[in-house]
């Protein structure tokens, strides 16, 4: 097993993971020829916790790649966010012509006394005021993923049926200030949206707080409402191909769409949708999602997946 980078500029790889920083302490980085995959899933609730998969172009992040594996060139490795992003953050503060990665092992005695049985080691120089050339090396702790059934979980949810799209203007944002305004007087846990093709399309939010009040935000100005795919099941490449559609013609349909979903799961998106350029929101029966391009290309993409919650009614028991 190799795995050989080298780089120049990490500015998008460090920003990818500075939206999703503080979704999940740790995240799995799936490396293939021609993608890096950032995956953030709670193998415990897989569920229940929102999903995250980023999905990078590898030539657009290194000038340099060499992966090789036994597992068709693919490499998984489980790493602490954290570490990675201050590694990335030191290597831009030292002014360095390059940044080279390389997956090192760890001798079989620390193997069998740490579960992380490997490191990432990031190096690269630097000349400092004297013009002596000083040599920085970071080697942060990964576990590689071989398990058959780690990997089984580390595949992207499938949406059997997509009943609304819609993009998100770049203003949207400001809905997350909103929301977060009024959670701290209502201490909701829980948050309803509610969305339609009608009038130009819809989309509002639903605080309320059970015998005492209920507040509705709602976006105000038309939203580009996409027709979605009859396919049977929409995974994240198709997805990706419908959110690079252009807008057209929808079919009429008065039915309001309606979702609960956890608060805090809607608000760790925030920075998602205020940075990237492009943002398409999906509902489904169950679930929402918010695909989104960090740039105007598809060179780096963000899908959030949201859970929906079922509120149990007055004849459930």
């Amino acid at each position: 097993m190799k795995l050989k980078l080298h780089t120049q500029n990490t500015e998008a790889l460090k920003t990818t993971l500075s939206l999703i920083g503080q979704i999940r302490k740790y995240i799995i980085l799936k490396f293939t020829p021609t993608q890096l995959q950032i995956i953030l899933v709670n193998g415990q609730s897989i569920t229940q916790e929102p999903q995250v998969w980023c999905k990078l172009n590898i030539t657009h992040l290194f000038d340099q790649v060499e992966i090789q594996s036994l597992r068709e060139n693919t490499i998984l490795l489980e790493i602490n966010l954290e570490l990675l992003l201050q590694t990335l953050k030191n290597f831009d503060k030292a002014n360095s012509d390059g940044l080279n990665i390389r997956l090192q092992r760890k001798d079989s005695f620390q193997a069998t006394n740490n579960s992380r049985t490997a490191s990432l080691a990031l190096y690269y120089s630097n000349v400092n005021m004297n013009t002596n050339t000083i040599n920085h090396t970071f080697r942060i702790p990964v576990k590689i993923l071989k398990n058959t059934h780690d990997i089984m979980l580390l595949k992207e949810p499938e949406l059997t049926e997509v009943d609304l799209m819609m993009r998100l203007p770049n203003e949207f944002a400001s809905t997350y200030k909103r929301l977060e305004k009024f959670k701290k007087v209502s201490n909701n846990e829980t948050l309803t949206i509610k969305a339609s093709r009608k009038s130009g399309g819809f989309l509002g939010f639903v605080l309320e707080e059970e015998g005492k009040y209920r507040v509705t935000i709602s976006w105000n100005d038309k939203l580009e409402v996409h027709q979605p795919s009859k396919e049977s099941n929409f995974d994240g490449e198709s997805l990706r191909i419908a959110v690079l559609q252009k807008s057209q013609e929808v079919e009429e349909d008065t039915e309001d769409r309606e979702i609960t979903v956890r608060l805090r799961d809607w608000q760790l998106a925030a920075k998602i949708v205020a940075t990237c350029k492009t943002v398409i929101f999906l509902i489904t029966p169950s679930d929402c999602v918010l695909h989104c391009m960090l740039e105007d290309s598809d060179d780096i993409e963000i899908i959030y997946y949201i859970s929906g919650l079922r509120i149990r009614g007055p004849l459930d028991y």
